[in-house]
């Protein structure tokens, strides 16, 4: 029973790859899924829970200035304890390390790659891909205007990259804490290729 991360640049083909990989292997795909079950552990809805996580810096602390925390208080309606940042956390890692528990799955972000680092059978990817290629291909895939393309790729990678520094005080990018990084880039984004050497890494 082994569990595969996949850490990816926005617009790098990564979900892609990992939605193809987890029908190849059958195993389950766990992304934004894991939204929905930890808004349910925090009571938060779904929608609350994805605008704390996608906040600046994605810290709960860095937020809750004053007028954020009443926005999101009469939203939510919820007392400051439901927006501790050390709950939040907590959440994540358990609904990740449940799933690793599970076993046979491919798991897209969250930080599983540190996580679920040195267990066994789990093997950690990134998928990256350059940032000009990227805005085009996020562009041509009506998921951002051509104009802010490659401002949206660069908002979206801030958003992962300051999740991790924030959560596991390491870097992103860092290629050490990979068993492959795949630049689809490279391989003018054709699936397939990609999907072999992904495959051929675990």
């Amino acid at each position: 029973m082994a569990i595969i991360t996949i850490s990816k640049e926005f617009a790098s083909g990564g979900q892609i790859l990992a939605q193809r990989l987890a029908e190849e292997l059958g195993y389950r795909l766990v992304g934004r899924k894991v939204l929905a079950e930890l808004a349910a552990r925090l009571d938060l809805s779904e929608g609350e829970a994805e605008l704390l996580r996608r906040g600046e810096d994605n810290s709960l602390f860095k937020m809750l200035d004053e007028v954020f925390l009443h926005t999101v208080r009469r939203i939510a309606q919820k007392p400051e304890s439901a927006l501790d940042d050390h709950a939040y956390f907590k959440a994540v890692k358990e609904l990740i390390q449940g799933v690793a528990d599970q076993g046979d799955a491919v798991i897209v972000g969250w930080g599983g790659q540190y996580l679920l680092a040195g267990q066994p059978e789990t093997h950690h990817l990134r998928v990256v891909a350059p940032l000009e290629e990227r805005a085009r291909r996020c562009a041509s895939l009506d998921r951002c205007d051509s104009r802010d393309a490659q401002s949206e790729c660069e908002r979206q990678d801030r958003i992962s990259s300051s999740y991790i520094k924030h959560y596991f005080k390491r870097a992103w990018d860092d290629a050490t804490a990979y068993k492959l990084v795949l630049n689809a880039g490279a391989l003018d984004f054709e699936f397939d290729k990609a999907l072999g050497i992904l495959k051929a890494a675990l």
